[in-house]
């Protein structure tokens, strides 16, 4: 049974926590920081983003210039390695391997390279102008609608520009989904929809297109309104989040469901809801937050199984009297839930709500 335990004040960054192993860091008002981790308590300097892989925890602390240093613990809380110069962790790619900065003060250009936090290694041979990320052990970089797949020499495997694919103008920006089923997906925003791309990791063709409009390519395309997409690296499905989840078979690339956990939701509450989704980084399920119609902000959330299609755990936050002082959920990075034990929501009193599967 999914009980709150633990309420931890001074957690001022809803990105200073990680749920697969409960980590987390406070942070005083003299920009001291300590680190929560199993069981352990260690002084670092100003905590910025924890997030974790395998059976490790990924601690970035700011370095005073605007960079991090970022620190590998075991998930037991041994010290491993340190980067320096880190840029923060952001999106889905593997956190063991880290972009670095430099600035070339003469040129004013902004220099990057990879390193293997485990090893300090850094990838590249020589450094260079953007960002670079890996998925499932493979490098890509994206700029100007222009997809690079390198190999782990440097050298670049493929490249393809996927302006001439589209009858629209399409915009790639900086974001990459992820790998899921030997494809790279990657979200496209325009003006008026979105456009969702499913692109073959070892030659970069184009295989399938997905939005709401089919004069969009004269590719394989599929009509659907894209919005949120999620992967599900377990059982490779890629899930489109609009009005209802619209679930992609990732090899087939055909949609084999769809299914309205809101709906599920609905039916156990009388009261209009307004739902935000979560950035849940464990896609096997999907965490909405709720604002409920007397409040402003989110004050209940729900997890959902995408594999049970069965509500997991729902609950309503905050005393009335916090809710009428505007307290909620802090954003849609703020509740993680990996399956290990422990729910982590962050809230916009600077304090983290830890849930635990307790035994009864």
């Amino acid at each position: 049974m999914w009980k709150e335990t633990k309420v931890v004040k001074n957690v001022r960054h809803f990105y200073s926590f990680d749920a697969r192993y409960g980590v987390y860091a406070t942070t005083d008002k003299d920009d001291n920081s300590i680190l929560y981790i199993s069981g352990k308590e260690i002084p670092i300097r100003r905590a910025g983003y924890i997030r974790s892989y395998d059976d490790k925890v990924v601690v970035q602390v700011d370095d005073g210039a605007s960079l991090y240093d970022a620190m590998l613990y075991t998930k037991d809380g041994e010290l491993l390695n340190i980067v320096k110069k880190t840029l923060s962790m952001t999106g889905n790619t593997n956190k063991r391997y880290l972009n670095t900065y430099m600035r070339d003060g003469a040129n004013y250009n902004d220099y990057n390279n990879l390193v293997d936090i485990e090893t300090g290694k850094v990838i590249f041979k020589e450094d260079y102008l953007g960002l670079r990320f890996v998925f499932n052990d493979m490098i890509f970089s994206n700029g100007d609608n222009i997809i690079i797949r390198y190999d782990w020499d440097g050298s670049i495997l493929w490249q393809h520009n996927y302006e001439p694919d589209f009858n629209v103008t399409i915009d790639l920006g900086f974001r990459l989904e992820g790998v899921c089923g030997g494809k790279l997906w990657v979200k496209s925003s325009v003006d008026w929809h979105d456009i969702l791309l499913a692109i073959d990791v070892n030659t970069g063709e184009l295989l399938k297109a997905f939005s709401k409009s089919k004069e969009d390519t004269n590719h394989e395309h599929c009509v659907l309104h894209v919005n949120e997409v999620f992967l599900n690296q377990e059982n490779g499905q890629v899930m489109n989040v609009y009005g209802c989840v619209s679930v992609i078979d990732s090899g087939t690339l055909n949609i084999v469901d769809k299914y309205y956990p809101k709906e599920i939701f609905e039916k156990d509450i009388d009261e209009r809801v307004h739902y935000l989704l979560a950035n849940n980084p464990y896609a096997k399920y999907l965490i909405y937050l709720c604002i409920m119609e007397e409040d402003d902000t989110p004050t209940c959330f729900f997890i959902f199984n995408t594999e049970t299609k069965q509500i997991e755990f729902s609950t309503r936050m905050f005393t009335p009297k916090e809710r009428s002082k505007g307290y909620g959920i802090t954003n849609h990075y703020a509740v993680q839930f990996f399956d290990t034990g422990y729910i982590c929501v962050h809230d916009n009193g600077d304090r983290l709500h830890i849930f635990e599967d307790v035994k009864e």
